[in-house]
């Protein structure tokens, strides 16, 4: 049984002189033509003007690394690509998917094991609920026990996800672990 996972590809085209409406336009297509493709899952188009200078980032998704080959290796995509020289101005820019917010930058190594991740979470969270535990919840005796747990949950899980974890995460890369 196979388990692709979807790929997405990202790509910035910077427009030739003051042609940065046909440069959207065509990326639009582009991304009408990927669409008639088995495994197209969908696409994006964002523009960005600085100074005059038109970029167009383009982002198709494929639901597997066979499904995107069989585009880029597609006549269809070989010909809007030759239209889109026309219009653009150096070579295209493949964009790491971190610098959209959507995925860490890729360190080389394979995703940690749902024991490792289980493990880094729990270590990350002991001492903080241990702490607010010791501190906090004997003065909160006569509250119901949803209203405590909601106000445990309501201070861990920031604490965690944007202080301890993030913490132990950047120790243990130190360690190279």
């Amino acid at each position: 049984m196979s388990t692709a996972l979807p790929v997405t590809v990202f790509v910035s085209r910077t427009a030739r002189g003051p042609g940065g409406a046909a440069l959207t336009r065509w990326a639009h297509d582009l991304c009408r033509d990927a669409a008639g493709f088995p495994g197209h899952l969908g696409a994006h188009v964002g523009t960005r003007v600085v100074d005059g200078t038109v970029t167009v980032h383009i982002g198709v998704s494929f639901a597997g690394a066979e499904a995107l080959l069989r585009w880029e290796r597609s006549g269809t995509r070989a010909r809007r690509l030759a239209e889109g020289d026309e219009l653009t101005r150096g070579e295209p820019v493949a964009l790491p998917l971190a610098e959209f917010g959507l995925v860490a930058a890729a360190s080389g190594r394979p995703a940690p094991s749902r024991l490792r991740s289980a493990v880094l979470i729990w270590a990350a969270l002991f001492p903080p609920a241990a702490l607010v535990n010791a501190v906090l919840m004997p003065h909160l005796d006569a509250w119901p026990g949803f209203v405590r747990t909601l106000l445990l949950t309501l201070l861990l899980v920031p604490t965690v996800v944007f202080g301890t974890l993030p913490l132990l995460q950047r120790a243990l890369a130190r360690r190279g672990r």
